[in-house]
């Protein structure tokens, strides 16, 4: 999978703490919005070491205290001729690296976001990775 990864996004802390990956996928059933709400339900259920997110998390083998300032940021790219082909782009940002951020989004992330969302919440994935996250 192609990654951007920025080290030093995040305003605030030490920039050299922090890595952001941006995944780019094609729209799917929902816009950048109702995206962004879905992701904020699950990034609040990691405060709640029991909830499952976060079981999934401790799988994952990420300690939960290691993501405390995780953020997720899902927005539209730049509109082309068609709403429907209007990029989403999705920013995760953590302190402890780009790989811990990457294992969140296929692991966490992801699949609840297609539980919630369903499976065509976004279409193929814009980079020279696979098309989609495996579930």
């Amino acid at each position: 999978m192609e990654l951007r990864v920025d080290k030093g996004a995040v305003r605030g802390g030490n920039p050299m703490d922090n890595s952001t990956i941006e995944l780019r996928f094609a729209r799917g059933d929902a816009g950048a919005d109702t995206i962004q709400a879905a992701v904020d339900d699950i990034v609040a259920e990691l405060k709640d070491p029991s909830s499952e997110a976060s079981t999934a998390v401790q799988q994952a083998g990420v300690d939960l205290q290691e993501i405390t300032d995780l953020k997720v940021d899902v927005k539209e790219g730049a509109q082309g001729l068609e709403p429907f082909v209007t990029p989403i782009l999705i920013g995760i940002t953590v302190s402890v690296g780009s790989k811990i951020a990457e294992t969140l989004w296929k692991e966490v992330i992801w699949p609840r976001l297609r539980r919630r969302l369903g499976v065509n919440v976004l279409q193929e994935q814009q980079n020279d990775g696979p098309e989609r996250p495996s579930t």
